[in-house]
């Protein structure tokens, strides 16, 4: 019972206005999205991602050039350069960048901190990408990024996410709804929209939908855009179709004339996707290769865009250090790692392992380190300062000012200082 009443969420379109913000854990708060509008309604609405400038889609095309050559190699330090290019691009308001450099910290192929995750997410919320609530979302229904666990609100962001927009959470909407078998005709509609913008699961499972339910005709245009966003279960389905299956095989009849050629091309494309899953690859000009009847099939080459995109595998402009520099410095980030420097806002002390080293020792982890404790006596600088691993860590330089008696004038002179380092976050 519990569970269904968790999905009726699901069933509300989310209202982010007005809504007070509630505490999920002692730092972070979060909007309720307890302002509901109690409908049924879902109207299909299209994810906009806003356009970047060019110099940032420079670092970001780069850093996306390198991420996909290194599916298979999976080298730590090209991901460690992908991951300062994707900092650099999305604090400067490049937005895949930012979705980019969420997923990966996901799959655990990047490195940020739960306060980050919630700053990249709340920049996309503030830009109105929907993907921000998907990756809120996300993070309550696992307890993670710093957030409380808390199901309810989850749910509450993922149908916001799906009004919004995102093809994910439409997806994830839809699923959960016809887990219990709740408004058939949103789950439909839900999985057509995020079937639209490219989301595979969707395609596959409206698609079965609709051929269980004799829907032939639209079923086999869902199928056809699973094989456009990449499926290989679509591409497959359509190609036992088209060998001519007896009207007694339920699996692969759909009344649909025998057509080899077509099953052909279909299964071609099958072994590709197949064959290159874990690279996600798409079929955008499916329609050109295999329309659907009565369309005519027209001359192809066997070749498919994506596949011979990857074989040539040209590198798109490698973006200067003189412009990461630039983009680094004008969001006061560490160019060399894309991480937030001393003097930024976003800069987070908290964000650091509890880790403490003294005068004469050797640093034993690079990175932005502060003395410890405050001196007795005297005024310390207590300036954060970057040190590498190795670097003998220095004393402190200490102002002290001793009062004398007049007529003579107070004393002030410096003292170097054996302290206590602390670590107070990554370079």
């Amino acid at each position: 019972m519990r569970q269904v009443l968790l999905l009726l969420c699901l069933l509300l379109t989310a209202c982010d206005q007005a809504a007070p913000p509630i505490v999920v854990n002692k730092d972070v708060t979060m909007n309720p999205l307890s302002n509901t509008d109690v409908t049924l309604a879902f109207v299909c609405k299209y994810e906009v991602i806003p356009e970047p400038s060019a110099d940032t889609d420079k670092l970001f095309k780069y850093g996306r050039w390198l991420q996909v050559n290194n599916q298979l190699k999976k080298d730590d330090m090209v991901d460690v350069e992908i991951e300062r290019l994707y900092r650099i691009a999305s604090s400067n308001n490049h937005y895949k960048a930012n979705i980019n450099l969420q997923n990966g910290a996901i799959r655990g192929q990047f490195n940020l901190t739960s306060t980050e995750r919630l700053h990249l997410s709340m920049q996309l919320i503030n830009a109105h990408v929907a993907t921000g609530y998907y990756f809120i979302a996300i993070y309550l229904e696992n307890g993670s990024a710093g957030l409380k666990k808390d199901p309810e609100m989850a749910l509450r962001y993922y149908r916001k996410a799906a009004d919004d927009g995102n093809p994910q959470a439409q997806s994830y909407v839809a699923d959960k709804l016809a887990e219990v078998s709740l408004a058939k005709e949103i789950v439909e509609e839900m999985y057509y929209c995020a079937s639209k913008q490219g989301d595979a699961n969707a395609a596959r499972t409206l698609g079965y939908t609709l051929k269980n339910r004799k829907m032939y005709q639209n079923a086999l245009e869902v199928f056809q855009l699973g094989v456009l966003a990449g499926d290989e279960t679509s591409a497959g389905k359509l190609s036992n179709i088209f060998i001519g299956p007896e009207p007694t095989d339920s699996l692969n009849f759909m009344n649909q004339q025998k057509d080899p050629e077509r099953s052909k091309r279909y299964k071609a494309i099958w072994k590709m996707l197949s064959d290159y899953s874990y690279a996600h690859p798409t079929v955008p000009e499916i329609n050109d290769i295999v329309p659907l009847p009565p369309a005519p099939l027209p001359a192809w080459d066997g070749k498919l865009k994506w596949l011979e995109d990857r074989k040539a595998n040209i590198p798109p402009t490698k973006p200067s250090e003189a412009l990461i520099e630039k983009l680094a410095k004008d969001k006061q980030l560490n160019p060399e790692t894309g991480r937030p420097l001393p003097t930024s806002p976003d800069f987070d002390k908290s964000a650091s392992v509890n880790l403490l080293c003294k005068t004469g020792e050797p640093c034993p982890k690079s990175g932005y380190w502060q003395i410890a404790w405050l001196p007795r006596e005297g005024l310390s600088q207590n300036a954060i300062i970057a040190f590498r691993e190795g670097d003998i860590m220095p004393t402190d330089r200490v102002e002290i000012c001793r009062s004398r008696p007049w007529p003579l004038s107070d004393k002030l002179f410096h003292q170097d200082q054996h302290v206590d380092w602390r670590l107070v976050g990554e370079v």
